[in-house]
C-alpha cells in the first residue's frame, strides 16, 4: 500500500505545485488603486448587477471612445490585462478589463456553472448593453486563452453586439482541447479535494477545462456564423494550448477570412514579450 500512496502523493503534490505556479504566472490579482493612466488617473472600478452574477470589472481610457473589453482565461481575473487598459497607445479607447463570472470579485447566483454557455449568456446581455448605449461605436474583445476560447461562442450568440475579436491563445479545435491527464486526475478524488482547498481557484479552473471539448464540440457548426473580423495570435511552443488550434480557426473562418499571426518561439502567456504586436493588432480591429 506505501508503494501506491507515494508514488500518488509525489504526483499530487508536483500538479498542484505546478498549478501555483501557473496561477501566480496567469492570474495576476491587482489593487484597483495601482492602476493608473499616463496622465496619474486611476482606473474606475466598478461592479454591475446582472441576471446571473455581479460583475466586476476595471475600467480606463476615454468613455466617449471605442470600447475594448478585455477577458482573462482560467484561472484568472481582471488583473491580467489591466496593463493594456492604462497603456498610453489606448488612450483614446473605452478599456475594460473584467473578472469573468465566478472568479476575482464577479459572484454568480448559486452553484457554479463551469460552461463556455454559461459564460456567454452572463456576459451577453452586458455587452449588449453596451454596444446598444453607443451603437455608433465598435466594440472589440480581446481575450486570453481560455477568454479566448469563450469569445467565439460570445459572438456566435450576440452577434449584433461584437464588431471584432482579437484572440489570443486560445482553443477551439475539440480533437486538441480534450482534458489532459493531470486534468483527468484533479477531477476526482483525492487530487480535486486537494484542489478543492487551494485559493486560486484550482477546482473550478480544472472544471472549466474538463468541458471545454464538449462545449466546442455544440458549436462547430456554427462557425460559418461569424462575420466580424477576428485576429488570432498564437505562440509555435505554446505547452498549454496546441498551437494547431490556429489553424483549426483559420480552416473554419476561411471565409471571413481571419487573420492568423503564428509567433515562433512563443509560448502561452504573449501578454507581456508581444506586447507591442498585441496593441498593433487592437489597433488595427479599431
Amino acid at each position: 500500500m506505501k508503494l501506491q500512496t507515494k508514488p500518488l502523493l509525489t504526483i499530487t503534490a508536483a500538479i498542484l505545485t505546478g498549478a501555483v505556479i501557473l496561477s501566480r504566472c496567469i492570474s495576476f490579482e491587482v489593487d484597483p488603486i495601482t492602476v493608473i493612466d499616463s496622465n496619474g488617473k486611476p482606473a474606475i472600478e466598478q461592479t454591475v448587477q446582472l441576471d446571473q452574477t455581479a460583475l466586476h470589472y476595471l475600467e480606463s481610457g476615454n468613455s466617449a471612445g471605442t470600447v475594448l473589453v478585455f477577458i482573462h482565461g482560467t484561472p484568472g481575473s481582471m488583473g491580467f490585462f489591466s496593463g493594456y487598459i492604462t497603456d498610453p497607445r489606448l488612450a483614446q479607447t473605452r478599456n475594460i478589463t473584467i473578472d469573468r463570472p465566478g472568479w476575482g470579485k464577479s459572484t454568480v447566483d448559486g452553484p457554479f456553472d463551469p460552461t463556455l454557455t454559461f459564460q456567454s449568456a452572463a456576459l451577453g446581455d452586458w455587452l449588449c448593453d453596451i454596444k446598444q448605449a453607443s451603437p455608433n461605436n465598435k466594440l472589440v474583445v480581446v481575450a486570453h486563452s481560455y477568454g479566448a476560447t469563450l469569445t467565439p461562442k460570445l459572438a456566435m450568440d450576440h452577434p449584433q453586439c461584437i464588431s471584432a475579436a482579437l484572440l489570443l491563445a486560445g482553443g477551439a479545435d475539440p480533437k486538441l482541447t480534450a482534458p489532459r491527464w493531470y486534468n483527468n486526475l484533479a477531477h476526482y478524488p483525492p487530487v480535486s479535494w486537494l484542489a478543492s482547498l487551494a485559493s486560486m481557484g484550482l477546482k473550478r479552473s480544472n472544471n472549466e477545462m474538463m468541458t471545454v471539448k464538449s462545449e466546442l464540440k455544440k458549436i462547430q457548426l456554427d462557425w460559418q456564423k461569424l462575420k466580424l473580423p477576428i485576429t488570432v495570435i498564437q505562440g509555435e511552443e505554446d505547452g498549454l494550448v496546441h498551437p494547431g488550434n490556429a489553424d483549426f480557426i483559420e480552416t473554419q473562418l476561411s471565409h471571413i477570412p481571419a487573420k492568423v499571426i503564428r509567433v515562433e518561439g512563443a509560448g502561452h502567456v504573449l501578454r507581456e514579450s508581444h506586447r507591442n504586436l498585441i496593441i498593433d493588432e487592437i489597433l488595427n480591429l479599431l
